[in-house]
C-alpha cells in the first residue's frame, strides 16, 4: 500500500486506490454491511458527519476502530454527544470541534463525558483567541481533564521534550500522507489546504513540504514557534495576523517549562 490516507464517504466505496481509508458517513448503520473484506482492512477510522445519527449500530462493531465525531455548531450541538457515548465501550472517541463562538462549552462536555477533543482551529479571531486561550487554561489547570485537548496536548509534548511536532500532524493535516475525496469522488489535499495544489513529489518530506510551500512568508522563517506551527495558521489566508495564536503557543511553551520545573523539583 502507498503511505497516503484516504478520507472518503461511505458512498464511494469500494475504493479503487491503494492505501488507507478514513470512511465518513451520516449514516452510521450502513458502515458494517458495507465494509468487508480487504476494505475492511484497509479502515483506520471512522468518521461520522452528523451528530444527529444514530451511532448504535457501531457500538461493539470492529472494537478498537478509533472513531471520530464530526461537529458543526458547538454551541448547538453539544448536547447531542450524550447519545454517543456507549462508543467508548469498545471505541476510542474523538470530538472534532470548530473553533466558534460557543466552542468552549461543547469542549467541556466532551472532556467530562471521557471523549478525546481535536479543535478545528482555522485561522481565529481576536474574540476566538480569548476563548481559545480560556480552553488551554482549562486544559492545563482542570485535574479532572484526562483526555487529550488537541492541538494542545501534541504541542505541550512536543514543547516538553524539546521535539517539537508541527501542527499539520498533530491535526491530521500532513499534506504528504492524507488525502480528501468529495462526496462526488475528487481527490483534494485535507482541510486548509483543500482548494490548493502544489508540484511537489509525491515522496516530498514534510520538511520539503514545509520549506517549499508551507512556511514561506517571510514572518514564518522568523518566528520563534516555527518549529511547532511550520506555517500551519498562514493557510487559507497568508496575510492572517499570528499575534493571537503566537499568545498561544508562548502559553504552551510557558506550561511545558513550569512542568519540566516541577519535575526537576520533584523527589529523585
Amino acid at each position: 500500500m502507498s503511505e497516503y490516507i484516504y478520507n472518503i464517504p461511505a458512498q464511494q466505496l469500494p475504493i479503487e486506490r491503494e492505501g488507507w481509508l478514513i470512511v465518513r458517513t451520516d449514516e452510521p448503520a450502513v458502515l458494517p454491511t458495507i465494509l468487508t473484506g480487504d476494505d475492511l482492512g484497509a479502515v483506520v477510522a471512522v468518521q461520522l458527519s452528523s451528530l444527529a445519527s444514530d451511532s448504535e449500530a457501531l457500538n461493539a462493531w470492529t472494537a478498537g476502530l478509533p472513531i471520530e465525531l464530526m461537529m458543526d455548531d458547538p454551541a448547538a450541538e453539544f448536547p447531542l454527544l450524550y447519545r454517543h457515548t456507549n462508543l467508548l465501550d469498545h471505541h476510542p472517541v474523538r470530538v472534532v470541534i470548530p473553533v466558534r463562538p460557543g466552542f468552549a462549552k461543547a469542549v467541556k462536555v466532551a472532556v467530562a463525558l471521557e471523549f478525546a477533543v481535536r479543535l478545528d482551529v482555522g485561522q481565529p479571531d481576536p474574540a476566538l483567541i480569548e476563548e481559545l486561550a480560556a480552553v488551554l487554561e482549562f486544559y492545563l489547570r482542570q485535574s479532572s481533564v484526562a483526555q487529550p485537548i488537541e492541538y494542545f496536548h501534541g504541542t505541550l509534548l512536543g514543547l516538553f521534550h524539546a521535539e517539537p511536532l508541527p501542527l499539520w500532524v498533530i491535526q491530521d493535516e500532513e499534506p504528504g500522507v492524507m488525502r480528501y475525496v468529495t462526496d462526488e469522488g475528487r481527490e483534494t489535499m485535507v482541510g486548509r489546504l483543500a482548494e490548493h495544489q502544489f508540484a511537489l513529489p509525491p515522496d516530498a518530506s514534510l520538511v520539503d513540504w514545509t520549506e517549499q510551500a508551507l512556511a514561506t512568508a517571510e514572518d514564518c522563517r522568523d518566528c520563534e514557534f516555527f518549529l511547532s506551527c511550520g506555517g500551519y495558521f498562514k493557510w487559507p489566508r497568508a496575510d492572517y495576523d499570528c499575534g493571537g495564536v503566537k499568545r498561544i503557543f508562548g502559553l504552551l511553551r510557558d506550561a511545558a517549562a513550569e512542568l519540566r520545573r516541577d519535575l526537576e523539583a520533584g523527589p529523585a
